[in-house]
């Protein structure tokens, strides 16, 4: 008799829990935020939040803390629109000139980081990642430009996310 692989398990229970929390995930936070981008964002962040609490959380118990995650990470991104909102564009010019040359190299080696990670990723994973994270593009016109469904569109832009997450962990 073969034991299951832990590491398959917990897989297996995160899969679970992402095609049954998903959709109720993301239509929470497009009401809470009434933005599709944002929604989508913080649906990711969640996920692999609550990936990377797996060794303390059970994984085929955790939707009610996947949305705990998404409500913070909602009331988060709406106080940080609230903030820019109110910000007058003549107040940042200054401070994007007192930004520190180890803080310029820091992100410019992390941009590599994230660079390398994104030419590392499967084709379609990177094609989905790039056309709806970098370009900005709907998950529906990319789904029919690359002749796939929206959801695997999702599914690729969520694999993409996590595996990106790990490589800046990683560095």
């Amino acid at each position: 008799m073969s034991q299951a692989d832990p590491t398959e398990l917990e897989v297996g229970s995160f899969v679970r829990l992402f095609n049954s929390a998903l959709r109720d995930l993301r239509t929470y936070l497009r009401r809470t935020l009434r933005r599709d981008d944002d929604a989508d964002e913080i649906a990711q962040e969640a996920l692999l939040r609550v990936w990377g609490s797996r060794d303390s959380v059970s994984l085929d118990t955790a939707r009610p803390l996947l949305f705990r995650i998404a409500s913070n990470l909602a009331i988060d991104r709406l106080r940080e629109h609230k903030r820019w909102g109110l910000t007058p564009l003549t107040d940042t010019e200054h401070e994007i000139d007192d930004v520190s040359a180890e803080r310029i190299v820091a992100a410019r080696q992390e941009l590599t980081v994230i660079q390398s990670a994104i030419a590392l990723l499967p084709d379609k994973c990177r094609t989905a990642f790039v056309l709806t994270r970098i370009e900005g593009r709907k998950h529906a016109d990319v789904a029919a430009e690359m002749g796939i469904s929206a959801s695997m569109v999702e599914k690729h832009v969520a694999e993409a996310a996590f595996r990106l997450s790990l490589a800046r962990k990683r560095s």
